[in-house]
């Protein structure tokens, strides 16, 4: 359904200004009798202390035999849940704005994978911003340009009709200097086909939709690295879960997606306190997308309905088949909120089956090792960047403790409650 897809494409580019509020970070900092949350193996690890050093943790150990050095500043994290900070692997900044950036670590979301811009310089510019420190924001690994075949609107993509303009696409994008190439459903087979060669001779990695033009078998064989959405995808029979694990590709749900508009007549949502914590031009960009459905609103509702239970037990199916997922929100629909929506998410997954560990994994180690970074990132270990959640209640036993923040530690800054709040404001 084209206009299921609407909402990734309609674009209002703003560039707005949002200063870094004040967080600190002096010299060394320890956590003490804290708790570990195990993102691999569900284990939970008690009076923990863990010492950072800037943007890394330089010790862990039991707090009642790690030593911490004079000068040390000691938090006392008793009764607390410490969690790798979390990443929203489908998201569209340029959609939710610059000003949405802080929003991300207020909810303790200390990366993100964009999906999609018109503009990659921009995205470009403020993950500079961010890495340097004159921005508040997540870590960003970006796109650019999506690579797609003729459709209604331009925005947000290339548009390729042949093979060969496929392939002087993935050169263009590479040029740019992206992370990674996106692909969108109206692609062609044939251009596809060579996408795929050239973005393997370019040794750069691709993901995406799935194409009307092509079999989930077929996007497996030719390299696809993840799959968006699940929403066409009727062929997921035991031979292509099969294969889909023998290639190690990974699955992002987005059932926030068909939530957010199967609940559309639902007056909570416009009642949304958070909604005061938006930029004017995301809220603007919400109200194009739902104008856009037209007299297709009734039908698209009754959609989205009948799709929620389906993709529910879809995704159950695919993670009880060890097929790995990532947590995505599609940061830019309406009622997709900057940070806050990845923990609707992740409670979403839980309702569809999922164990609240598997859920946070979708969110942790899941991102980190799809990136090939899981000696960086993903888990919480001694020589790993310090992103890190500090919970008031433990994630395992509630996935709606996920929320329950009471610090975040982000490229080098600790946010406290106070900081948190006023990212929020």
């Amino acid at each position: 359904m084209r206009i299921v897809y609407f909402f990734l494409l309609s674009l209002l580019f703003f560039v707005a200004c949002s200063p870094v509020r004040k967080a600190t970070v002096h010299g060394r900092i320890a956590l003490t009798n804290v708790a570990i949350v195990d993102v691999i193996n569900g284990s939970l690890y008690p009076n923990q202390t863990v010492v950072v050093g800037g943007n890394q943790i330089i010790e862990i150990g039991r707090a009642s035999n790690t030593r911490i050095e004079a000068g040390t500043s000691i938090i006392n994290a008793r009764g607390k849940y410490l969690l790798p900070g979390l990443w929203d692997m489908h998201v569209h900044l340029e959609l939710a704005t610059k000003e949405s950036l802080p929003l991300f670590i207020a909810y303790g979301v200390t990366g993100v994978r964009d999906m999609g811009a018109n503009s990659f310089d921009s995205i470009k510019q403020w993950r500079n911003e961010i890495e340097q420190g004159t921005q508040t924001g997540p870590h960003i690994i970006a796109s650019g340009p999506i690579i797609d075949g003729p459709f209604f609107t331009n925005e947000l993509r290339v548009t390729v009709n042949t093979p060969s303009e496929a392939r002087n696409a993935v050169d263009s994008l590479v040029g740019l200097g992206v992370d990674f190439i996106k692909v969108h459903q109206q692609i062609s087979k044939d251009a596809y086909l060579a996408l795929a060669d050239q973005a393997a001779k370019r040794k750069i990695s691709f993901v995406g939709h799935k194409p009307a033009a092509l079999s989930t078998q077929e996007l497996i064989k030719a390299g696809q690295s993840s799959i968006e959405h699940l929403l066409s995808t009727p062929d997921l029979n035991d031979t292509t879960i099969a294969l889909l694990q023998d290639a190690n590709v990974y699955f992002t749900p987005n059932l926030l997606i068909i939530d957010k508009i199967a609940r559309y007549n639902d007056s909570s949502l416009r009642n949304d306190k958070r909604l005061n914590h938006l930029s004017t031009i995301l809220k603007q960009h919400w109200q194009k997308q739902t104008e856009a459905w037209g007299d297709n609103v009734s039908s698209t509702i009754a959609y989205m309905q009948s799709l929620l239970p389906v993709m529910l037990q879809r995704t159950s199916t695919l993670q009880s088949a060890g097929v790995l997922l990532l947590a995505g929100t599609d940061i830019g629909i309406p009622y997709a909120y900057p940070g806050s929506s990845l923990h609707e998410e992740l409670e979403i997954l839980v309702q569809g089956g999922l164990t609240p560990l598997q859920a946070l994994q979708t969110a942790t180690i899941n991102p980190a090792r799809f990136f090939k970074k899981e000696n960086e990132m993903g888990s919480i270990k001694k020589g790993k960047r310090a992103d890190l959640v500090l919970l008031n209640a433990n994630p395992l036993e509630n996935i709606t403790n996920t929320t329950n923040i009471n610090m975040v530690f982000s490229n080098g800054k600790v946010f406290d409650r106070t900081s948190l709040d006023a990212l929020v404001r």
